[in-house]
């Protein structure tokens, strides 16, 4: 079994993040290592309630846990007020506590909104990752970052609250369809080209070879996530080095909206990456044949091979809804070479309208 410890110094709230295939019929032993409470709530969404939710009941169920299953709608429509406020109400009636366990089991929206819920219900209660897609394996159920949407934008209400553990289980990916396996991957390019070039020789392998090896993927897990905490356990609160793993979100998000979140995450990460990597050509130095190569690894995992069918100007009047603008100025994370992140700030609108058609939509005005 691999194994990352996430420290956080001066607190209390270290943990552990472990990866095995079929770790999930091991998460009692791990809850038991824990001394959590036998009584928890398991929260998932539709789908992958549908796949895993009674297997998990019935693991914990088996090792004298009282579990029980919360069920959110599929994708960004459950990450609302209304949603979190109706599990805080089931919570309740069911008689949770301030020592309740909460554990989501799904992806990024799952984790994010049981974060959330976790760290508001009566002042905070302790909850677990248990991540069943890529992207939420090596990014999003790492760091302490919960948050729900707004109409105006994504994440716009948020807390940082920290996982007591994260249990990856690689063999949950067997049941992702492929579209989803390649948003994963989208992310583990992000690491890669922000710290690790031999994280993405591995991608460079292909995602049809990735994901039929079993010890490959779970290495390319291990180190993307190995990453992710390791930037988390310096900058826990995103004050300054947290910021290099926007590398690709602040277009990617202002692209989200401007789909009403029909674009999926991990597209919306690649075009962005795809259009940071010009501006990283022209604004930090990136030499071109870098990016030239960057931009052509991100297409052969299958991602942003397309335009986008988006009106461009929408795209644009997203962008200042961007939280992680600073005095009204927005914040780009740029590469002077791969694995070299700068923080960009101010670069002229121009310029991100020109890669936004360069690379975004092919050249449509």
């Amino acid at each position: 079994m691999r194994e990352i410890s996430l420290p956080l110094p001066g607190r209390d709230q270290s943990y552990r993040i472990y990866i095995d295939p079929g770790l999930r019929f091991r998460l009692p032993q791990l809850l038991v290592s824990l001394k959590f409470p036998r009584r928890c709530f398991l929260i998932t969404d539709t789908r992958v309630g549908s796949l895993y939710g009674e297997q998990v009941l019935s693991i914990l169920q088996e090792a004298d846990y009282s579990p029980t299953l919360l069920t959110v709608p599929r994708g960004e429509r459950a990450k609302t007020w209304p949603v979190a406020q109706r599990l805080a109400r089931e919570l309740l009636a069911l008689g949770a506590d301030r020592k309740s366990l909460c554990l989501a089991l799904g992806g990024g929206v799952v984790g994010d909104l049981t974060g959330f819920l976790a760290s508001i219900f009566m002042r905070g209660v302790p909850f677990i990752q248990v991540p069943t897609t890529l992207l939420a394996m090596v990014d999003a159920a790492i760091g302490g970052k919960t948050a729900i949407n707004l109409p105006e934008g994504k994440n716009l209400l948020g807390t940082f609250h920290q996982p007591r553990l994260v249990a990856i289980d690689p063999q949950f990916l067997r049941s992702l369809p492929a579209a989803q396996r390649r948003n994963g991957l989208a992310e583990v390019i992000k690491h890669g080209f922000i710290q690790d070039l031999d994280l993405l020789s591995h991608l460079e392998k292909g995602p049809a070879r990735i994901f039929r090896d079993e010890a490959e993927l779970t290495e390319i897990i291990h180190r993307a996530a190995a990453i992710k905490a390791q930037v988390v356990a310096v900058d826990e609160r995103e004050g300054g080095l947290r910021r290099i793993l926007n590398f690709g979100h602040t277009l990617g998000h202002a692209l989200e909206q401007a789909s009403h979140f029909r674009l999926p995450h991990g597209e919306a990460v690649a075009w962005g990456m795809l259009a940071a990597l010009r501006l990283s050509e022209k604004m930090a130095g990136l030499p071109p044949q870098e990016g030239a190569w960057g931009r052509r690894l991100i297409r052969q995992t299958g991602l942003a091979r397309r335009p986008l069918h988006l009106d461009p100007q929408i795209v644009i009047e997203a962008l200042p809804l961007d939280k992680k603008r600073r005095e009204g100025r927005l914040v780009f994370v740029l590469l002077r070479r791969l694995g070299e992140p700068v923080i960009q700030e101010d670069i002229p609108l121009g310029l991100i309208n020109e890669a936004l058609q360069q690379e975004v939509f092919g050249g449509k005005r």
